[in-house]
Formats: C-alpha cells, structure tokens, sequence
C-alpha cells in the first residue's frame, strides 16, 4: 500500500502494489528500486514513478543451498543504502532465512525457526556474506 502526505501527519491512501513481505525502497541511478519477497528469494522490481513498477534483475538466494538455518526459505530482504558512508561503503542486505519443514519448521513455529543475515554489495547485482558462513 502506498500513502501520500504533505506534512506526515495527514495521509491519503493512494492505492497497492504487489510486493510481498516487508518490501523496501531506494533510489539507485534515478530510479526506485523495490525490494520484495515472493515465496522464496528476494526479487527487485524498478520504477521511474513508484507507482508503475516492472521486474528488474533475477531472484537473489545468497547462500541458501548451503545454509541450514535458510534452506526452507529467505525471505524480508532489506536494502540500506551506506554506499556514500565512508565507513561502510556498501549496500547492506537483511534478511531472515528459515530451517523450513523438513527440519520441523511449520507456520506456527515459523519465529522458532527463524534467523537473520547479514549480506553486502557494491552493484546490488553480487552478494557477499561472512566467508564460510554454513550456519
């Protein structure tokens, strides 16, 4: 759902936008960029008016097939735009990844079961993660 406000205290509901769980926006080369979550892997789609939005880019799994503790699902990926700190100097990803059912995750106990990942990128094409990271 998306809102517009003058002052941020008034709202007007200006309508909805497929876009999964915990979605986020950046503006990256003067386009939104909008990172989503469909049933497995974070996906981005790109806008020039952050109403009008198409599929940008292939589904991002970072580790998943050797991580224990994602090999269910990631999911809630959350971009942080820190390529202009000088301490940082990159894009960071979070996210949460889940053991999934074959290792007694069910949608009850999903927040048992539930762990958050830490990624980054220079292009938000390539991720890295803590090196021999497996869980």
């Amino acid at each position: 759902m998306y809102s517009q406000s003058t002052d941020l205290v008034h709202w007007i509901y200006r309508g909805k936008a497929a876009a999964g769980e915990n979605p986020c926006v950046i503006l990256h080369d003067n386009r939104y960029l909008l990172f989503y979550s469909p049933n497995n892997g974070i996906r981005c789609k790109s806008s020039d008016d952050m109403i009008n939005w198409e599929e940008a880019g292939q589904p991002v799994y970072l580790g998943q097939d050797n991580w224990p503790w994602a090999q269910g699902r990631i999911t809630a990926g959350f971009v942080l735009d820190l390529k202009n700190e000088p301490k940082v100097g990159k894009y960071l990803m979070f996210f949460h990844g889940s053991q999934g059912p074959n290792r007694g995750e069910t949608i009850l106990n999903f927040d048992i079961h539930s762990h958050i990942g830490l990624a980054w990128s220079d292009d938000l094409v390539s991720w890295s993660w803590a090196p021999g990271d497996t869980g």
